[in-house]
């Protein structure tokens, strides 16, 4: 039979019938009525028919939409693929892999973006590892996503880079890129990355405001707290029960999470102080919004902007600038090298930013070690001065 070796189905097929009663179509598949398709319309009727019959056959063939799926489940596919496979390696794959599924735990596919990767390089570094164990175990898992792609029929979705191979120098802000960011989301000039020429415009649309709005909000709470940009989401001008992170203006604290919230063990320093200048500038924004209670509002001032929509924002911006390389959670990266060559203390930039002492001297520290030297030579010089004393 031509018709079975093409493929087609036996099964009962789904159908749409007119049900007066109501005036709603139905949904039927074969001789049994599934529900109510909720419309009058013939044409929308059809539809909803052709895409139950699609949903039904993705289902019978296994198909699934991998963006959804989850990243744990992948890493298990991934386990007993190498297992059954009898691959030599099996057992330094499984290792490397359980040691990264903590940090992929509740997280589909879609959501895994460059800055949970560069979350996950800072939280297995405090755990102990090494780069080049984190740097395998990310080379291993995106083997597996392929794999798990592969056995759903999907096209593969790797929605994060490949950190580079060896471990290399973290990406700073330079001074003079800075400057652009800052008049760019601070005004209404109009920047030719080809000529480098900035053009005065007299008015922006209220879209590309809000744009710039976000783009200089993240900026300057980047570079003063070097926050990690998760924190930006849902974050409010006071605490709200829909809200997440909050600051006290009146007390001059930004709490990055709600006291009492749970973090994981990298994710320190919930509630900082702010300096008198944060305070004001931050006080600046809430006037402006008047009345809207969030830090990063949605365009129409309907609620909070998603990380994914920030984070598409802030890079398209980057692109417009022509400056590469720099997403929002670079800003946390600039910050704690600032302060290191500035000669503040590792704990005392621990505290601010969140970070753990030895994340301090073992990742973000990659000038010269006679900066962080610098440090104790106060403490040095004053017991030479006692032992001369004495």
């Amino acid at each position: 039979m031509p018709s079975i070796v093409d493929g087609e189905r036996l099964g009962p097929k789904y159908s749409a019938r007119f049900r007066s009663q109501t005036g709603y179509w139905a949904l039927w598949k074969g001789k049994d009525r599934v529900r109510s398709l909720k419309t009058s319309d013939r044409e929308e009727a059809q539809r909803l028919v052709d895409l139950a019959q699609l949903q039904s056959d993705a289902r019978e063939d296994d198909i699934v939409d991998c963006r959804r799926a989850s990243a744990e489940e992948v890493i298990d596919h991934r386990i007993k693929a190498v297992h059954r496979d009898k691959v030599t390696s099996a057992a330094q794959i499984e290792s490397t892999l359980k040691a990264l599924r903590p940090h992929v735990a509740g997280k589909q596919l879609r959501q895994l973006d460059d800055d949970w990767l560069e979350e996950t390089e800072e939280a297995m570094r405090e755990e102990g590892h090494s780069y080049s164990y984190f740097w395998n175990g990310i080379n291993f898992f995106r083997t597996g996503i392929r794999g798990y792609c592969a056995a759903k029929l999907s096209p593969p979705i790797l929605p994060f880079k490949m950190p580079p191979r060896a471990e290399s120098r973290k990406r700073v802000v330079a001074s003079e890129e800075q400057v652009d960011i800052e008049r760019w989301s601070g005004g209404n000039d109009a920047y030719d990355k080809t000529t480098r020429l900035w053009t005065p415009r007299n008015c922006i649309s209220a879209a590309e405001a809000h744009r710039r709005l976000i783009v200089g909000r993240a900026t300057f709470l980047g570079a003063t707290f070097g926050s990690r940009a998760g924190i930006y989401v849902g974050l409010s001008y006071g605490p709200r029960v829909d809200g997440k992170g909050y600051f006290d203006l009146e007390n001059g604290v930004f709490h990055r999470v709600k006291p009492g919230t749970k973090t994981s063990s990298n994710k320190r320093s919930p509630k900082v102080r702010m300096n008198p200048e944060a305070v004001e500038v931050v006080d600046g924004w809430r006037l402006v919004d008047d009345g809207c209670p969030w830090v990063f509002p949605a365009q129409d001032r309907s609620g909070p902007l998603s990380q994914e929509r920030m984070r598409v924002i802030y890079e398209d911006a980057m692109d417009e600038l022509g400056i590469e390389g720099v997403f929002m959670h670079v800003w946390r990266h600039t910050m704690i090298t600032r302060m290191i060559e500035k000669g503040v203390s590792a704990p005392a930039i621990a505290a601010v930013a969140g970070v753990s002492v030895r994340m301090i001297n073992e990742v973000y520290d990659h000038h010269d070690m006679g900066e962080v030297q610098m440090l104790a030579h106060e403490a040095m010089a004053g017991m030479t001065r006692r032992s001369r004393a004495a």
